[in-house]
């Protein structure tokens, strides 16, 4: 059996369609090492570009890793999943359960593989899923890595026609941890049966070709990055950020200065001024502590060629236009990876609304598209595989898969609000809603605490002190006495006015002529 290879097609939030594929790889198989082989090699030579962007440009490295340190606070778990695909309840048993568990990286946990992917997916667009193991062959854990980690040599031995050497299950792929340029590099070995397999965001040209946005903004950076050279150049350069000191030739002689006298005999220019005004600049530059330093130069000389020493400022307008410039490169490189420029320059003025707005915008642009397709990776590459291999049926495998839960992400300022809100109509437990709050859960009433708070609540004086040791102490028959209002058992008093009995028109005037149905009641 050949490659196995899976396209999935989304829709995004904000509706655009995105195409993510996987491919499960078995270097025991020939076309599987072969695949291999052919697209590390493609992956290699188009990432160069993109990965020194990412280290020379700090809008892009910035832009990237913000992305990827909000995707880090996704909690992986293994989760039920309907017939119409919708997300059910997380599985906190089971093999399933078990399996999502391990989902972490050795180097910096779920977060640390969460991070990894998340930059594969912006850089190079190419990504390989592979297995860890500790010194002793027991699994640690998963890490995505990228084709420049894969050692060209180690699998250069394959043939391309895809009928000659594989990979038995006890050889192994070079992952190169700590490239040198000697060549005295390290890394790791890479057992056959722990490389996974490939996720990658397909070309529109060619699906087994991995897309990037930074190729589409190679010119860009570029520009960006030739543009910030040349404001380096500027600003390194004395004579442009210093200007001129001009100083006519006709002066030759001064007499005085600042700081020291020069040895007898020590003249740097044929002009004796120049050679004063640099001596002391000098000295003032390189004793700034000494109150010397900040009086003024004194010369004298003719005085007719005073007003003729200029210092010559040029025009600094350049610089404005350079900033302006940069500031929209760097603006278009940011829509370009789907980043809100406002995250990047700050939000300035804006009210905590429109914050909102952008964090919210940010996440389902940026960041959930990117941790569905990796969750969707992981069933195919790690869950369904692992369930299918311990024998587990199809129709029980696919009713589970790995989802993520992005709650602690949330960055609403009024989420104590909320939890409150939504505690009070029962829709969530009381440890969600200290989480949301941000109490700790050693915060927590106890069992008594819990009960005295209902009393307190219910006005009821024997649960409000349930548990307390004074409570012994209270005669409760004293407190039962002392309810509100009259007590049920006394007599009522005798009215002190009622109807009248001999006043003309009452209903005991018997001598009225008035009809008793005419009557006042």
């Amino acid at each position: 059996m050949g490659l196995s290879r899976q396209t999935r097609q989304s829709r995004r939030n904000d509706g655009a369609e995105e195409l993510t594929a996987t491919a499960r790889i078995d270097l025991a198989k020939p076309l599987d090492a072969k695949y291999l082989k052919r697209v590390v090699s493609l992956s290699r030579a188009k990432g160069s570009s993109p990965w020194r962007w990412y280290k020379e440009i700090g809008e892009v490295h910035y832009a990237v890793s913000r992305g990827a340190k909000i995707a880090g606070y996704a909690k992986l778990g293994a989760y039920t999943v309907d017939k119409n695909g919708k997300i059910g309840k997380q599985v906190t048993t089971g093999m399933a359960a078990e399996i999502a568990a391990r989902l972490s990286s050795p180097y910096g946990g779920t977060r640390g593989l969460v991070d990894r992917f998340f930059t594969l997916t912006k850089i190079p667009g190419d990504a390989y899923l592979i297995r860890c193991r500790d010194e002793e062959g027991n699994i640690e854990g998963y890490d995505f890595i990228s084709a420049d980690e894969i050692d060209q040599a180690s699998i250069e031995g394959i043939d391309g026609q895809g009928t000659g050497k594989v990979f038995s299950p006890n050889q192994s792929i070079r992952r190169i941890t700590l490239p040198m340029n000697n060549g005295d590099g390290l890394g790791i070995d890479v057992e056959a049966r722990d490389f996974i397999g490939r996720v990658w965001r397909p070309a529109g040209r060619f699906v087994d070709v991995a897309d990037s946005p930074m190729f589409a903004l190679e010119t860009t950076c570029e520009l960006l990055h030739l543009l910030t050279i040349n404001l380096k150049a500027k600003l390194m350069s004395r004579m442009a950020l210093n200007g001129i000191l001009f100083v006519p030739s006709e002066i030759n002689d001064i007499q005085g200065g600042t700081g020291p006298k020069p040895v007898d005999g020590e003249v740097f220019h044929d002009n004796r001024v120049l050679d004063e005004l640099i001596r002391a600049s000098t000295y003032a530059v390189m004793n700034y502590e000494s109150p010397e330093a900040a009086i003024p130069i004194f010369m004298t000389g003719p005085g007719a060629f005073g007003d003729m020493i200029k210092h010559i400022i040029y025009d600094r307008e350049i610089y404005r236009v350079d900033m302006e410039l940069r500031q929209e490169l760097i603006d278009r490189i940011l829509m370009g990876l789907d980043v809100q420029p406002q995250n990047v320059r700050g939000l300035g003025d804006s009210n905590h609304w429109s914050a909102w707005a952008v964090s919210d915008e940010e996440r389902r642009v940026n960041i959930q598209p990117d941790l569905e397709t990796m969750c969707w990776a992981l069933t195919r590459l790690v869950l369904w595989r692992e369930m299918e291999e311990a024998g587990q049926k199809p129709g029980a495998i696919l009713k589970t898969v790995i989802w993520y839960d992005m709650t602690d992400a949330n960055v609403k300022t009024n989420l104590a609000e909320d939890a409150r809100q939504m505690l009070d109509r029962q829709a969530i437990s009381d440890s969600a809603a200290r989480r949301m709050s941000g109490i700790s859960e050693a915060d927590a009433p106890t069992d008594e605490e819990y009960i005295r708070n209902v009393g307190r609540k219910m006005s009821d004086p024997y649960l409000a002190t349930y548990g307390l040791a004074e409570a012994d102490n209270i005669e409760w028959d004293k407190v039962g006495k002392a309810q509100p209002g009259p007590n049920a058992a006394s007599p009522g008093d005798k009215p002190k006015s009622g109807p009248g009995v001999g006043d003309p028109g009452s209903p005991n005037d018997k001598t009225s002529n008035t009809p008793k149905r005419l009557r006042p009641a």
